[in-house]
């Protein structure tokens, strides 16, 4: 155990820690540290990632609460480089990192063949300097002034410039602290603050204290694509005009050539076959902020729409999402559905009437309720806000004893004869779907997957778009909704939205934090879920509650 370590300034780089401690100890032999930080003369020094965390907090004073998980998360660029990655990368870089040099995780996360290249140097911003100095007496790296593409300073805008320090060229296994030499006072020249480069570099610093909850490649895509066709760049049905986005991003951006704008913007919104850098996230993000919704965007509008079930508590209320698109009689019809259960179609042609798929579990409860207090056929009909052939039907199918005259059997009426003529041998008939049997095997099955989903640690969203990817291609259940209608209820039942995953992230950072012995705070339990900086007041609220008063 060591008896001294450096306190960490704000936003300090975990690499200027333990560059501060080689020289505050007046250490010589970097190997030497090595030896007293990790127990281990080969470890690497690494400025944006460091691997051996766990072998470094077991050695660091444990009233500094260094953990492993805070080493990585608070001193490391880790929440930036792996923002946009799935869980199950997160999760594998972060066991690498704790355990051993993990030299594949630049290949891994997409940063070796990337066009965004990071800085030879270690950087410093001017208009910092001479503020490190009056108040702590000495200079240190930053984590804001290394992230790749970013080129000022998050705090003042002023241009980063390039230390003495180049980590390359010095030895892999060397730390070396900032300091009034290597670190050359120079001016330091103002900066818009409305200018794309510090926007860049606000949200870039932002990623690091809160970074988003994790999604597939292909929720990344998906939530990219909605977002292009809401601000106008639809083309088509289900295209992006790419020639427009390229020529509006150019413009927004002032910069044509903005790292090499036309391959990774038009590769950004399509189907995402790879992970891209976080700089360019930020750059569609921020892009996408400039640009104001267009409800003309969507044949059907911007939702969420209102819920036209009259027996719902929140009828009226914006609750509706569109569950998917597919074509019939040459028009696009759309699926909708509640989380009440109510679903239904609608053509996105002017005046097209919504078509009800599924009326819900509240009807069905609501009809034999009526019906055990011996309502009449109008009465009942009134109340359920349909027709009275609807209740028949419904009371029928459910084998309800009512108090009305039940519907008369259809007579069965033979068709009439024909004239024999040749014809070509029959063909083997093909066998018909069971849809009732499917659509109670594919419902258990899509329950079952939502379960599964919601048990994995860490915490992965169980998205309608992950749930529906096992029925095999795209929009497959959405064309066949009308014949599954438990498949249907059981997907609006069982999709999160993604403010029922932030307050399940909470509940699970709750425990993570018990089982590591550490306090309940806000702020910590936001870092670990992977909130923003201000979420939902229900998510507000559920932080404040754990926290207590």
């Amino acid at each position: 155990m060591l008896p001294y370590f450096p306190p960490a300034y704000p936003d300090e780089l975990l690499y200027s820690l333990l560059a501060r401690f080689h020289r505050h100890v007046g250490e010589t032999s970097p190997k030497r540290t090595l030896d007293v930080l990790f127990g281990n003369r080969s470890v690497r020094a690494g400025v944006l990632l460091q691997g051996h965390l766990q072998a470094l907090s077991e050695r660091l004073p444990p009233q500094r609460e260094l953990t492993p998980e805070r080493l990585l998360a608070d001193f490391t660029l880790y929440p930036y480089l792996t923002a946009f990655q799935p869980a199950d990368v997160r999760l594998a870089v972060r066991n690498a990192l704790f355990l051993g040099h993990a030299e594949w995780i630049t290949v891994r996360l997409g940063l070796a063949a990337s066009r965004v290249q990071r800085a030879t140097a270690l950087r410093y911003c001017p208009a910092c300097r001479p503020q490190m100095l009056a108040r702590y007496g000495e200079l240190y790296w930053r984590r804001d002034h290394q992230l790749p593409g970013v080129t000022v300073c998050p705090e003042h805008g002023a241009r980063l410039r390039d230390s003495t320090v180049c980590p390359g060229t010095i030895g892999q296994h060397s730390f070396i602290a900032a300091d009034e030499d290597n670190c050359p006072q120079v001016s330091s020249g103002a900066q818009d603050d409305a200018s794309i480069a510090w926007m860049v570099a606000k949200r870039c610093a932002q990623l690091l204290r809160s970074p988003p909850a994790p999604m597939s490649l292909n929720e990344w895509g998906e939530y990219y694509h909605q977002q292009l066709r809401q601000r106008g760049f639809g083309k088509g049905e289900d295209r992006i005009d790419q020639r427009r986005l390229n020529r509006d991003f150019a413009s927004w951006s002032g910069e044509p050539e903005m790292l090499g704008t036309e391959s990774w913007l038009a590769a950004v919104a399509r189907k995402h076959r790879k992970a891209f850098h976080p700089l360019q996230h930020v750059l569609l993000g921020l892009f996408l902020d400039a640009q104001a919704p267009v409800a003309e965007a969507s044949p059907f509008g911007l939702g969420p729409w209102p819920c036209r079930n009259p027996l719902a508590e929140h009828y009226g209320r914006p609750m509706v999402q569109l569950a998917g698109t597919h074509h019939g009689g040459g028009k696009l019809i759309g699926q909708f559905s509640c989380s009440c259960g109510y679903v239904f179609s609608l053509a996105a042609v002017p005046g097209s009437k919504p078509r009800i798929l599924d009326l819900g579990p509240l009807f069905q409860q609501r009809l034999r309720q009526l019906v055990a207090e011996g309502a009449g056929l109008r009465a009942t009909a009134r109340a359920l806000g349909v027709d009275p052939g609807t209740v028949r039907l419904h009371a029928e199918r459910l084998g309800l004893d009512v108090p009305w005259t039940p519907l008369k059997p259809r007579p069965h009426v033979p068709r009439s004869p024909r004239v024999a003529c040749p014809q070509p041998p029959p063909r083997d008939p093909v066998p018909r779907r069971d849809w009732p049997v499917l659509d109670g095997q594919l419902c258990g099955a899509l329950r079952a997957e939502a379960k599964r989903i919601k048990a994995l640690s860490p915490p992965t969203r169980a998205s309608a778009a992950i749930l529906q990817r096992q029925f095999g291609r795209r929009d497959w259940l959405a064309s066949r909704i009308s014949k599954l209608p438990m498949t249907a209820r059981a997907l609006a039942e069982e999709a999160e939205s993604v403010e029922q995953f932030r307050l399940r992230r909470i509940v699970w950072a709750a425990e993570e934090l018990r089982r590591r012995n550490l306090p309940l705070k806000s702020w910590r339990l936001r870092r670990l879920a992977g909130l923003p900086d201000q979420a939902s007041p229900q998510v507000e609220a559920a932080l404040k509650a754990y926290e207590g008063p």
